[in-house]
């Protein structure tokens, strides 16, 4: 009973391929014409490896006569079984070999055979779809065996890739009509579909099969008579789609059986209505390199005229020579502002001999004044002041002629005691004082007060104007500091104005209202802007103009990448045509025919009636007949531009 059940399976897949394949095989109506259309079907086991591959191969057969059939056989099988013929199917090395009888050139001839892989040569079978399930029950990775009957979150991961990605040259003509060459890594195309997986409601709520843009597709789910079917159709075609894509299931289950997921694997390049705007896109890159490209000349280099970069090291060069005429502005004002005041002068120690200080610093205008003023109001006008006193005091020591005469005494005048002497000695030697004596005091006297306040002083020969009077030397003194404290203020302004040092001689800050406030301080000021903003924010600028600059570049570079990409389209979608045409064959197939190859991943059944696995092909009629009605990915979208094909 079991046997024919699976006699009757086999009798429905080989009922659908002869609908998939009827398109194709009608065509063959000449004599040996042979068309070899395979379903390898990989069963999946608990740990997700590669358990069994069966092929189901369709032989047909168009021609008249008598011939024998040898048919490839890349794998070594264990079993051939003829499904729906009584000719025997022997096996040779490489080749399986069937002998077919047509009565007329007209006439053919359908044969059906399914072979069984020999386990042996699994790990060396290198399938072009990897197909990887992963189970995962409340976020633990378990075998599938273990979700029987349990309760909780399922996710299944299916895991995809296209591993027929070669390298190869292409050969294209570019948008100018030039013969081009591009090095890409060319695949076989394949669309995945994930049909009728079905999830019983009474067990399974709150279904999800999200998507990810660029990773994973979202499943698109139908709920029919209490059960949910969710269906996905993946894609494996770069460079529109990714080589390497998963698709997400989610449910919270409880008491949970699954059924045999099929995954049905077709090269194909897909083809839909989708509207080309590669040309679009591809005039956008064009103008978007030509803007690149202006970038990239307008920024230039050092040294290549009239460009930024040159434009920005020419205004580099003038802020480092401003940068050097201020220094030297800064020096020549340093050594007139020492000129008016040297801050390392002493007074103090000032050496009149030598002309400095104890440490040999030289004094400045300013300085050279405040020695003047000192020397004027601490010793000059004092000393006047004194001879003016002593003077005074010499000329009241002589006394005048003519005053009363006393008797000699400390106080008494030299005019009084000779007068005094006078009196007291005979006429003779009174009139020698009267005429010799005398008149000397009194001419000395005179001449006393005339030192003291200016006049005319006498002599022996006759008088004569004396200006050097210590009065006037006091006035004048007096006169020389008043204009000393003005020539000092004026001084001080000036140094003022010019700035204060400190010891190493760098300008001292000075700000007022937010500025500076000095001529050094304000030139110092300048330059450090320049060195320490102005060249370095340059330098800044630089750089950054020359980050644009290679950014540009780059992007050019990019941008002519993708156009290229965009120009080699038509060429590589003809390397996927031709790859997906030369996909025709798993086992092999007879020398000259043609052929067609799909395949088909099964994995395990959890059920209630084995608590294990169990693995059938019944479910595959469904499949296939879901693969004719499914909408398959769009083929437009790796078609060239009208204009460029």
């Amino acid at each position: 009973m079991l046997k024919r059940s699976k006699f009757r399976t086999f009798i429905i897949l080989l009922t659908v391929m002869m609908l998939i394949l009827a398109p194709v095989a009608g065509v063959y109506g000449q004599n040996g014409v042979i068309q070899d259309n395979e379903l390898v079907v990989t069963q999946l086991g608990d740990n997700g490896q590669i358990e069994s591959i069966q092929v189901l191969n369709n032989l047909h057969i168009a021609g008249g006569g008598v011939s024998t059939i040898e048919d490839g056989k890349n794998y070594s099988v264990t079993s051939v079984r003829n499904l729906y013929s009584t000719q025997k199917i022997g096996q040779k090395d490489s080749s399986l070999s069937v002998k077919t009888t047509l009565k007329d050139a007209d006439s053919y001839e359908d044969l059906y055979y399914l072979a069984s892989i020999d386990k042996k040569e699994i790990p060396r079978i290198k399938m072009p779809v990897s197909v990887q399930v992963d189970y995962y029950l409340d976020g633990q990775k378990v075998k599938p065996s273990n979700i029987y009957g349990k309760s909780g979150h399922l996710k299944i991961v299916c895991n995809l890739e296209n591993t027929t990605g070669v390298e190869k040259e292409i050969e294209y003509q570019d948008s100018k009509g030039n013969p081009a060459k591009t090095k890409a890594t060319v695949f076989t195309p394949y669309v995945v579909s994930l049909s009728g997986w079905e999830f019983d409601n009474s067990k399974f709520s709150n279904i999800k099969a999200p998507g990810v843009a660029g990773e994973s597709p979202e499943g698109v789910m139908v709920n029919v008579q209490g059960i949910t079917q969710v269906n996905w159709s993946v894609p494996l075609v770069p460079p529109k789609y990714p080589a390497k894509q998963y698709t997400v299931l989610e449910a919270d289950g409880k008491n949970m059986e699954l059924p045999s997921f099929k995954i049905a694997v077709i090269p194909i390049v897909p083809t839909t209505a989708e509207i080309d705007n590669i040309p679009t896109i591809h005039e956008s890159f064009l103008k978007l390199y030509d803007g690149f490209d202006q970038i990239q000349n307008g920024v230039g280099a050092r040294e290549k005229d009239a460009t930024l970069l040159f434009g920005l090291g020419a205004i580099k060069d003038g802020a480092e020579k401003l940068s050097g005429g201020l220094g030297s502005l800064i020096d020549k004002m340093k050594i007139i502002r020492f000129g008016i005041a040297n801050p390392a002068f002493s007074a103090a120690t000032y050496n009149a001999n030598t002309g400095t200080d104890a440490n040999g610093n030289n004094p400045g205008l300013r300085d050279a004044v405040g020695l003047l003023k000192a020397g004027v109001e601490e010793r000059a006008l004092p000393a006047y002041k004194l001879q003016a006193m002593i003077l005074g005091m010499l000329e009241q020591s002589i006394g005048k002629s003519g005053e009363a005469v006393q008797e000699p005494n400390e106080s008494t005048s030299i005019m009084n005691d000779v007068a005094y002497l006078k009196s007291q000695v005979p006429a003779p030697q009174q009139k020698i004082i009267s005429d010799n004596i005398e008149p000397k005091l009194n001419r000395l006297a005179g001449n006393i007060k005339v030192f003291s306040n200016g006049g005319n002083m006498i002599t022996s020969s006759g008088s004569m104007p004396f200006p050097a009077s210590v009065k006037a030397l006091e006035e004048g003194s007096t006169s020389t500091l008043a204009a000393l404290n003005k020539i000092d203020g004026g001084l001080a302004m000036m140094e003022l104005g010019m700035g204060a040092v400190d010891k190493n001689g760098k300008p001292v800050k000075v700000m007022m209202n937010g500025q500076p406030g000095s001529i050094l301080y304000a030139l110092a000021y300048m330059q450090d802007s320049i060195n320490g903003q102005l060249v370095p924010g340059i330098t800044k600028l630089q750089e950054g103009t020359g980050q644009i600059g290679t950014g540009a570049g780059t992007a050019k570079e990019a941008i002519s990448g993708g156009l290229e990409t965009f120009e080699s389209i038509p060429a590589i979608v003809s390397a996927l045509e031709e790859n997906a045409s030369l996909a025709d064959t798993f086992l092999g197939k007879p020398a000259g025919a043609t052929g067609t190859v799909a395949y088909i991943f099964q994995t395990p059944e959890v059920s209630q009636e084995t608590h294990a696995m169990k693995y059938g092909l019944g479910a595959l009629a469904v499949v296939l007949i879901l693969l004719i009605a499914i909408g398959r990915p769009p083929k437009q979208a790796f078609e060239a531009p009208a204009e460029h094909a």
